[in-house]
C-alpha cells in the first residue's frame, strides 16, 4: 500500500473514531440502582478512545517501518 493510502485509512478512522467519541457523550445515561460500570460516562470514552489510541500507535509503528 503506497504512503497515500496508508493516509486515507488514517483520516477515515480518524473520522469514524470521532463520530463515536461525540456518540458517547452525547448519549443520555439513566440513573439506575447500583448501575456502576455499564452507565459510567468516564468509561464509555475511555473504552471508546482506547481502539483510537491503540490504532494511531499501529500507524505510527507502519510509518516507521516503510
Amino acid at each position: 500500500m503506497s504512503t497515500a493510502g496508508i493516509w486515507i485509512v488514517v483520516a477515515a478512522m480518524a473520522v469514524i473514531e470521532g463520530a463515536i467519541v461525540v456518540a458517547a457523550l452525547r448519549m443520555r445515561v439513566r440513573a439506575t440502582e447500583g448501575s456502576g460500570l455499564p452507565g459510567s460516562r468516564a468509561a464509555e470514552v475511555v473504552w471508546t478512545l482506547l481502539p483510537a489510541g491503540l490504532l494511531a500507535a499501529v500507524a505510527a509503528l507502519s510509518l516507521g517501518s516503510a
